[in-house]
């Protein structure tokens, strides 16, 4: 089956914004059948710019997820930006191995 790229990215931004799941939708894409790609620069600017918008909205529709995972569990896994702090019983001095 052919899939038109913009019609897919028109049906994704539908689903995401009524709150449905997308993920059976991306999984019944069959790429090599995607139609319609971008012929030119100006085209394939303009599906840039729609992609970092459904990104944007991916993003947001993630945030409250990640602040309420993030206030109920204090643990390392979710803290910014992935850092993670070593525990206060492991020392870094190569003296104390030798």
């Amino acid at each position: 089956m052919l899939h038109s790229l913009p019609a897919l990215l028109d049906e994704l931004e539908r689903r995401l914004m009524a709150g449905e799941d997308p993920i059976p939708l991306v999984g019944s894409i069959r790429w090599p059948d995607v139609i319609d790609w971008p012929r030119d620069r100006q085209e394939a600017l303009r599906m840039r710019s729609r992609l970092s918008s459904i990104s944007a909205l991916i993003n947001g529709l993630q945030a409250p997820l990640q602040a309420t995972l993030l206030g109920l569990c204090q643990s390392t896994a979710y803290k910014p930006k992935g850092g993670v702090e070593l525990p206060s019983t492991i020392s870094l001095r190569i003296q104390d191995c030798v």
